[in-house]
């Protein structure tokens, strides 16, 4: 049983790094924090290699474990070499493994030998939650690979619940022999946490049909049910950026080096593809700003410190190659998720490579347009079968300008009628997302009685 008294909050440890500066991760954070309303007063910790910056970004009532330090990884590890990675990793595993050991022989006291604070908010917490997102859960988050095996065995050491929380698979490719031992650590970890929640319907019937009896339920991703900021607050930020909402509709994009360069798999060279897809994004907005008389609104969903995870970089490659700048607006400044999501809301179109942003877009009301490789769970099974915009999603793998655009304007035409046939779907999504904060406190309640 979980000892936790009536008059202090729940504690709840979050053991994944969630990347302030990738705006879809942050939407994720926020969501979940509004999940957990249902359990009244609560104190949250969560992990993080880049606290300083973290700290800047995450909501304010977040506690910032810093993982580099105290598991004494060095700085900056999200940014080494994979043997350096490698290295990390098994180091954080065996500390895992000592202060199992400790507190079986000491209990409490072993935070006097293991002082720093994770091991005091691994014991201190009522609840440990893992795998959210996408993080596979067997091989965890990529930066402490296998985190989902050796927080379970201290978990269980401790006697606190895990949780895996609204995740969902992502795609990867493995030989048979590897897939099933996959399967089989997946089925240890399944059966072995105190709950499981999936945000789609593929990855729950995948883990289901895997596990057999472990207690998993289709849910929906947090990210739904982020608050945008006020139209005073947007207002502003148009006003800032020089976004003219009365001249002509308003198209906002949002695009990433690693979906640009799964286009036009035929050619080997990578480098080769990505020109030939920025190109052929030009070619697009050029014809929007021609054809539909359109302001284009660059929007930077990720501003990652790392190679080629910066979105301003891919906008402005587009924007070089550009006729019509006149009509293009970049914008490089950093903004909150909520502002972005507020932005969203003046558009007439979205177009977009990450799905959060049009999770986001389309929680607005924005008829949407998503670019995406065909194996990209996500897109298929949240935008396409959750929200029923399936005739709205794009193989990446066959981008071409001219179909792009006959798609777009297909789509505006129907722009009237869009915010109503969302406005279901998006509620029924909101609802499914806090059904994670609902079904995790039965999980603590039960372990009350």
């Amino acid at each position: 049983m979980v000892p936790r008294l009536n008059d202090r909050p729940t504690r709840i440890l979050i053991a994944d790094w969630v990347p302030s500066f990738n705006k879809g991760e942050v939407s994720i954070l926020a969501g979940m924090l509004k999940t957990f309303e249902v359990l009244g007063e609560v104190e949250v910790s969560i992990f993080s290699f880049y606290p300083k910056l973290d700290k800047e970004r995450y909501p304010q009532n977040v506690k910032i474990i810093d993982v580099g330090s105290d598991l004494y990884l060095g700085s900056s590890l999200p940014e080494k070499p994979s043997l350096v990675a490698t290295l990390a990793w098994l180091f954080s595993m065996l500390q895992h493994i000592v202060f199992s050991m400790l507190y079986t022989v000491m209990g409490d006291n072993a935070t006097r030998i293991m002082n720093k604070m994770i091991w005091k908010e691994y014991c201190r917490s009522d609840v440990i939650i893992i795998c959210h997102d996408g993080v596979n859960c067997v091989y965890g988050p990529r930066v402490l690979r296998f985190l989902p095996l050796y927080i379970i065995m201290l978990a269980k050491t401790l006697g606190k619940p895990v949780v895996i929380y609204a995740n969902g698979l992502s795609q990867f490719k493995s030989s048979i022999a590897i897939e099933k031992l996959w399967k089989i650590l997946a089925r240890y970890v399944l059966n072995n946490v105190d709950l499981t929640t999936v945000r789609d319907e593929e990855s729950f019937k995948y883990l289901k049909d895997i596990s057999g009896k472990a207690r998993i339920y289709l849910t929906a991703d947090p990210a739904f049910l982020l608050s945008p900021v006020n139209y005073s607050r947007v207002r502003c930020i148009m006003l800032e950026e020089s976004i003219d909402k009365s001249d002509g509709l308003l198209v906002g994009i949002t695009l990433t080096h690693e979906i640009l360069l799964s286009a036009y798999r035929e050619l080997r060279n990578p480098e080769e593809r990505y020109e030939k897809a920025i190109a052929h994004i030009a070619r697009l907005v050029d014809h929007l700003t021609n054809s539909l008389h359109s302001t284009i609104v660059f929007l930077p969903h990720s501003v990652e410190p790392y190679k080629q995870r910066d979105d301003t970089d891919v906008a402005r490659e587009i924007y070089n190659l550009m006729v019509n700048k006149n009509k293009v607006v970049v914008i490089t400044k950093e903004y909150s998720p909520e502002e972005l999501k507020g932005i969203m809301g003046a558009f007439d179109l979205f177009i977009g490579g990450r799905v959060h942003s049009v999770i986001n877009a389309l929680s607005m009301g924005v008829p949407s347009i998503t670019l995406a490789r065909s194996s990209d769970r996500r897109a298929y099974s949240i935008i396409g079968k959750m929200l029923k915009q399936g005739e709205w999603i794009c193989n990446i793998e066959g981008l071409n300008s001219d179909t792009l655009l006959l798609k777009a304007i297909a789509l505006l035409s129907l722009r009237d009628k869009m915010p109503r046939n969302l406005a279901l779907q998006i509620s029924v999504a909101k609802e499914k997302a806090l059904l994670n904060g609902k079904l995790l406190k039965v999980v603590l309640d039960s372990r009350m009685r």
